[in-house]
């Protein structure tokens, strides 16, 4: 059987057609457009843009809720740490940026939502060569979010030891959109039946897990982190510890191999979606589980929704 070729009016009645889009999104604004659309049908991204076929591109996500997006500056600043690692330009302004992503995140009527933020080489070709694209592009999409891990696994998160490679260099420190190995480690999590694999670097130290950063509490009154010498910096994670810090806590930076985790009082999986999480198994063994993932969860909520130095109201 031949595969048919359609026409515009072919796709437009393929869309009038659908009774409901399977795309979760709820507002996407495309730079070469300069404008946002609200119709799941109606978003799409050029085929030729490097982002797509060559993942030549950077992102950030974003949090909204209670109408306002958290920690947009912390976001916009690392985008822009990350399209410089790859000689990437971003010509939009920061306020731009902000508007942009606000508009969208208003477009979407969600007073809960996610926000992805890609900024690409753009489109031109299928090459490799990023001199092909014609220019830049900026993409914004918004999308439903769930609820925060601890919420619904109020038993706390099980972790294993990821057999995936991680990013080596300086790759492993910017927010591109090349994901495979995050990817390959949350596929990973979820046929051990876990909830979280954690990478190791190549001096057998722990980095982070597909998306989130790795704490410990090693005792009381100290939170240590992960160096971010393998594996990205978190910003989620760097405003717990400013807040921890501000109430005493001691902020520690060194590195952890695997085994040292069950030396811990306490292992947290901290990032946008995860918030702080409490890890409770690690590759099949219990770890310890104090109060302070809890507290802090709760601490970290409140900031959210109503720290005006970090809200951006939509």
């Amino acid at each position: 059987m031949e595969t048919p070729i359609w026409q515009a009016e072919d796709v437009q009645d393929w869309l009038r057609n659908q009774n409901a889009c399977p795309c979760p999104a709820l507002a996407l604004y495309r730079s070469d457009w300069g404008a946002i659309v609200t119709d799941p049908g109606l978003m799409s991204v050029p085929v030729d843009d490097h982002l797509v076929h060559r993942g030549d591109g950077v992102f950030e996500t974003l949090l909204c809720e209670a109408g306002a997006v958290y920690n947009l500056d912390a976001h916009v600043k690392r985008l822009r740490t990350s399209a410089a690692a790859i000689h990437l330009e971003v010509p939009w302004t920061d306020p731009e940026l902000r508007n942009i992503i606000l508009d969208t995140f208003r477009a979407s009527e969600a007073p809960r939502s996610l926000g992805r933020v890609l900024a690409g080489r753009g489109p031109g070709g299928f090459s490799v060569d990023p001199e092909e694209s014609t220019g830049p592009s900026l993409y914004v999409v918004v999308y439903p979010s769930k609820p925060p891990f601890m919420e619904s696994h109020p038993e706390g998160a099980k972790l294993i030891t990821s057999r995936i490679p991680p990013k080596s260099g300086g790759l492993a420190t910017v927010k591109t959109c090349n994901y495979i190995p995050n990817a390959l480690a949350k596929r990973e999590a979820t046929l051990a039946g876990a909830d979280f694999a954690l990478g190791v670097d190549a001096e057998g130290f722990l980095t982070e897990s597909a998306t989130e950063n790795l704490a410990t509490i090693p005792g009381p009154g100290v939170i240590n982190i992960a160096p971010a010498t393998h594996h990205l910096a978190g910003t989620t994670l760097t405003r717990v510890a400013e807040m921890m810090q501000g109430e005493g806590w001691t902020v520690t930076e060194e590195p952890i191999r695997p085994d040292q985790l069950f030396e811990m009082d306490e292992v947290w999986i901290v990032g946008t979606t995860a918030y702080v999480t409490m890890a409770v198994m690690f590759d099949g063994k219990p770890l310890f589980a104090g109060p302070h993932a809890l507290d802090w969860m709760d601490r970290l909520q409140e900031d959210i929704q109503t720290n005006p130095a970090l809200r951006d109201r939509v």
